[in-house]
């Protein structure tokens, strides 16, 4: 008797050992499907780095941080070309520009290249006295003082590159745009003859151009005023140990091309040879709309920006101090097809000489709710004042709090404390500008110029925003997938 007891116990004991095994292994099994095995592994990694840092949540990344990791553009390089004449007081102008972008997103780590192609026109009034003489680096003579104001209309559009090969077909749409747009120039302005010999060329030599991603449309109005007076005149200056950094001694970003720009002989001279004399300022205000529309997703972003600027320098002998100053303001809103607002961008830019940083905070809008807030909080009662008012705030707030706003704060400020994703990465900036023309101002003015302009932007440093914390704050934490 007590051994068949003893047995049935120890079966049943079995049983229950076998049925705990199988509940604990399916457990084990649904954690691991559910992926939180691994989101409690990262909470315990994040817990051990603060306790190693000694408290320091700055340097460690929490599981809630790495979702507030927003995408952010490592690389900028844009080519600009304007033509202008200026007669009486009025001026006419054509521009092209082509713009190489390259962001990645740290979340997926999915690199994006985007090449985007633009057309402009522009007219404008203006006066100013001087007489110049611009040919570039190879020689500058005159004084002018200006004062005008120009209104611009641009089209233009991108297309955007994924993949292991995404340079490449970047890299080769981007010379297939330029040839592209100077065949249409010829066929637009050369007359019977260029209209039959570029249409020709075009049909059985001119480039493919794939159809586009995207379609973009700009509208600009810009003040300046400016003053130059200088003499540059002489052979190339050498590399050598006399030459002073500047500018134009800086690398070239890592995709950048040769433009027409830097094969010019440059006279800014040697220590013995060549005078070269001249100083300059500008300050330029710029409001500017630029609309895109995707057509594969569907999506339309709508970007006003409020710039200032200033530029200045000075040269003898050699190159000397050369600087921009500049700060703008951007906000973008973003619909999808039903004209929805999903996303709100708020961008500040902030350039010193050879340093560009930029903070850019992307809020998603999911509810009515908070469509209804975003409404309110940027634009109020009179739409468009509101709006120009919120980007010039942008060129001091960058609108990245790093503290609760508090439960009497306006709601959108709480959903940019509590979801904004917020980027703030540090550039090194390489800008370029000459002019090759002629110009007479006497109150009146009678000119042409050719402007070229070159920018480049490589991502050096980059933070970004962590998760709200118990205690009401959020800290900058190192981006290291945005370099």
């Amino acid at each position: 008797m007590n051994v068949s007891v003893k047995c049935r116990d120890a079966g049943e004991g079995s049983l229950s050992y076998f049925l705990v095994v199988l509940l604990i292994a399916a457990c084990t099994g649904a954690i691991a499907l559910s992926g939180l095995g691994t989101r409690i592994s990262d909470w315990i990694g994040y817990a051990v780095c603060v306790a190693a840092g000694g408290g320091d949540e700055s340097k460690c990344h929490s599981p809630a941080d790495l979702v507030m990791q927003p995408t952010c553009t490592v690389e900028l390089a844009v080519d600009g070309y304007t033509g202008t004449v200026e007669a009486l007081i009025f001026s006419v102008g054509r521009d092209w520009a082509f713009m190489r972008t390259t962001s990645i997103d740290p979340r997926t780590g999915e690199r994006v290249v985007r090449i985007t192609g633009i057309r402009g026109s522009s007219i404008g009034v203006g006066t100013g006295l001087g007489i110049g003489l611009n040919g570039g680096n190879l020689v500058n003579i005159g004084a002018d003082a200006s004062v005008g104001a120009n209104l611009r209309l641009g089209n233009g559009d991108a297309w955007e590159f994924t993949g292991p090969d995404a340079d490449e077909q970047a890299d080769a749409l981007r010379r297939d745009l330029v040839e592209q747009y100077t065949i249409d120039e010829v066929k637009n302005n050369g007359g019977l003859l260029g209209y039959i010999g570029g249409n020709i060329y075009d049909a059985f030599a001119g480039p493919d151009i794939p159809e586009a991603n995207i379609r973009r449309h700009e509208t600009e109005i810009d003040a300046f005023a400016s003053l130059d007076a200088g003499l540059s005149i002489g052979w190339p200056a050498p590399s050598g140990r006399h030459r002073k950094p500047d500018r134009s001694t800086e690398p070239e970003g890592r995709h950048r091309k040769p433009t027409l720009q830097d094969r010019l002989p440059d006279s800014r001279g040697t220590d013995s040879v060549s005078p070269n004399l001249r100083a300059w300022v500008a300050v330029d205000g710029n409001e500017k709309l630029v609309v895109e529309e995707n057509e594969r997703t569907g999506e339309t972003t709508t970007t006003m920006m409020l710039r200032g600027e200033t530029n200045y320098g000075e040269q003898h002998v050699v190159g000397g101090n050369q600087g921009q100053v500049t700060s703008m303001g951007a906000m973008s809103l973003t619909t999808d097809r039903d004209g929805r607002l999903t996303k709100v961008t708020l961008a500040q830019t902030h350039v010193v000489n050879g340093r560009a940083t930029v903070t850019t905070t992307t809020v998603p809008i999911t509810t009515e709710q908070q469509r209804r807030d975003a409404a309110d909080y940027l634009s109020g009662a009179v739409p468009i004042a509101g709006t120009a008012a919120r980007n010039l705030s942008l060129t001091w707030d960058d609108m990245a709090p790093t503290q609760d706003p508090g439960p009497d704060a306006h709601p959108f400020l709480r959903n940019i404390f509590q979801n904004g994703m917020t980027s703030r990465v540090d550039y090194a900036h390489r800008r370029n500008d000459a002019s090759y023309g002629a110009s007479i101002k006497l109150g009146l003015q009678l000119g042409a110029n050719l402007a070229i302009s070159t920018t480049d932007r490589s991502a050096q440093n980059a933070q970004y925003l962590g998760a709200p914390t118990s205690d009401g704050r959020r800290l900058y934490k190192d981006l290291k997938a945005c370099r």
